[in-house]
């Protein structure tokens, strides 16, 4: 019996001991389980208090998360000391602000994808997202969404993303998200205080799209800056940024930021536009050129390309390829007034006035007072009716109704040098000073003062502003020709000639250069020179204005006074309208006292120029002689 007894009672403690260790294990899985309820429970409250780490990243702070509440759990057993913080008063698990709770569940690279955010980028992350309509989680459902609604409101030369997913009863981030895109496209820039992830950032400053409002430029500067910091490669960001900086007209920093926008192997339509947009106005014409003519192949009829190009053109010189595009444009829209003004310009400046007239006569049923079509109307008058009074007559009007337009008070000023006159009370060197009070270094301003300078016999002057104008890169070629000829009225005769034999060196083929360059060389003595280069284009044929020119400067190679006159008679000949051969005819008559013949010629000068004092008086002065 007693062997049986310490045989039951062994048996009996093992018995209890592994209840024991069944109860032990049971308590242990409790608490783990409790643990994990906790952290889970409170998931929703990190992810909308704060920025969310990933989804590795947050495993790990489950993992230690679960290990403190289970020892929290078992020191509350074993100890009553110690008292349990109450959940207001937990301090909260820091995260990773650089991602979003929100999006943690989208894998990573789909999530870059979006965020890069070029039209490549964002149909690769559907790609590798895409999934049946109803198997969409609300945070691939509302990520979806932004990217159709970035793709029709930012890249709108790309074809709309298909098969978006509905919305339906969305969290309150999830429909945040979807706010502020929608509050950018109506204008609204949405500066929502505290961290943000990426989207955050960036989708609030698309509004930059569609507002011209600058009073937030400043934060939206800061936006895009910080979304770079969270994905530096962004398409979009540095897309945003560009035209952040173009609307500033900080030209040369939004091409750093479309040039960081631009996709390797793929054509961006809005990304290059832009960057056209300010090589133009950076004068980078070649640049400019290099992109539209890209561009023009892959869209040949989108008409906001056709018009760039058709201005680009235009400022470049190149008017046949800004006509070009000019009628174009005209083809699909012949109710385009804008340029229909825009196509008379052209044909101003090409001399093609009839065309022009009959442009600029389609506009003014509209807008008869518009500030260009004046401004083109009294080029017009001037050019082509030869009616200098009613040129003066509508740039006055012009002047009187848009008194701050620069270009009306330029060609106001160009116009008082050319004819002698005041404009509205005005000479030409008070009117260019009108703008170079505002801009010193405006080019045409400069020209003008001197010229207005030169006209008034203040060379001295003259010579000083046009040092400086010629010292300007890319200065006009007339303003270099002007300054030959302020060289010439003050000696400096070298210095003229340096000038003129460079132009001639560079353009020899331009009717212009060949002219100054013959005067120079008439003036400062070069007479066989000069007389070669007469002849030898006398035999080619020129045209008639060249023909009376040349005629009328081999008038001064000859001392023969009968020579000299047949040279400026056929002269005339060419050119009945040679004022200057007619004035010398006028000099000739007048210096043998023979007034009546010389009175014949000055009325022809006086009527070729009805508004320089100078004809008027000299002719006022030879009546009397003649009486």
């Amino acid at each position: 019996m007693h062997k049986a007894q310490k045989a039951f009672a062994f048996n009996a403690n093992i018995f209890i001991f592994l209840i024991l260790i069944f109860f032990a294990g049971t308590f242990l899985l409790s608490c783990q389980s409790s643990s994990q309820e906790t952290v889970s429970g409170s998931d929703k409250t990190l992810s909308s208090t704060f920025s969310g780490e990933s989804s590795e990243q947050f495993s790990e702070s489950q993992k230690k998360q679960s290990q403190n509440s289970f020892n929290n759990n078992s020191k509350k057993d074993l100890s009553k000391e110690e008292n349990v913080p109450a959940p207001k008063d937990a301090v909260p698990i820091k995260v990773n602000k650089k991602s979003t709770a929100y999006f943690s569940t989208i894998d990573k690279s789909v999530l870059e994808d979006f965020q890069i955010a070029s039209p490549t980028t964002i149909n690769r992350g559907i790609t590798k997202m895409r999934k049946a309509a109803i198997d969409y989680p609300e945070n691939e459902r509302v990520l979806y969404n932004i990217a159709s609604r970035i793709m029709t409101t930012v890249w709108q030369k790309e074809m709309p993303l298909p098969e978006v997913p509905a919305i339906q009863k969305l969290s309150p981030t999830g429909a945040n998200y979807l706010a502020m895109i929608e509050s950018a496209k109506s204008g609204i820039f949405e500066n929502q205080k505290g961290d943000k992830d990426f989207l955050g950032y960036v989708l609030p400053c698309i509004v930059l799209l569609n507002s011209t409002d600058q009073s937030n430029f400043l934060e939206i500067e800061e936006y895009l800056q910080k979304a770079l910091k969270l994905q530096h490669n962004s398409i979009l960001a540095n897309y945003l940024l560009g035209v952040l900086y173009q609307k500033q007209k900080m030209f040369d920093k939004a091409v750093e930021y479309f040039d960081k926008a631009t996709e390797q192997n793929a054509v961006i339509f809005e990304v290059l536009y832009q960057k056209t947009l300010c090589y133009v106005e950076l004068k980078r014409f070649d640049a400019a050129s290099n992109i539209l003519n890209r561009l023009v192949v892959l869209f040949p009829s989108d008409l906001l390309l056709l018009k760039l190009y058709a201005h680009s053109a235009f400022a470049m010189g190149d008017f046949s390829k800004a006509e070009l595009y000019a009628s174009q444009v005209l083809q699909q829209n012949p109710s385009d007034l804008e340029f229909v003004l825009f196509r008379a310009k052209i044909f101003v400046e090409t001399g093609e006035y009839l065309k022009a007239s009959s442009l600029l006569d389609v506009y003014a049923r509209s807008f008869p007072t518009q500030n260009e079509y004046l401004l083109l109307r009294s080029k017009l008058q001037k050019d082509w009716n030869k009616n200098l009074n009613a040129a003066i007559s509508t740039i006055e009007k012009a002047l009187n109704l848009y008194p701050n337009d620069k270009d009306i008070i330029l060609y106001a000023a160009q116009l008082a040098c050319e004819s002698g006159n005041s404009i509205d009370g005005k000479t030409g060197g008070q009117l260019a000073q009108i703008i170079l009070d505002k801009e010193p270094d405006n080019i045409k301003g400069l020209q003008f003062s001197v010229e207005s300078l030169y006209n008034e016999s203040n060379y001295s002057k003259a010579y000083e502003v046009s040092k400086k104008l010629v010292a300007v890169a890319g200065v006009p070629q007339k303003a270099i020709l002007m300054h030959t000829k302020v060289c010439l009225a003050l000696g400096y005769n070298d210095e003229a000639w340096r000038y003129a034999a460079s132009m001639y060196e560079k353009k020899s083929d331009s009717p212009e250069i060949i002219q100054y360059y013959i005067e120079v060389m008439v003036k400062t003595g070069r007479t066989q020179s000069a007389s070669k280069l007469i002849n030898s284009l006398l035999a080619n044929n020129p045209t008639t204005n060249l023909k009376s020119f040349l005629l009328y400067q081999r008038s001064f190679l000859t001392s023969s006074e009968t020579v000299m006159l047949t040279d400026l008679r056929s002269s005339l000949i060419a050119n009945p309208r040679n004022s200057d051969a007619l004035f010398r005819m006028y000099q000739i008559y007048f210096n043998r006292k023979d007034y009546r013949k010389a009175q014949y010629y000055l009325k022809q000068v006086v009527s070729l120029n009805p508004n320089v004092e100078k004809y008027i008086r000299l002719n006022a002065e030879l009546d009397k002689l003649v009486k």
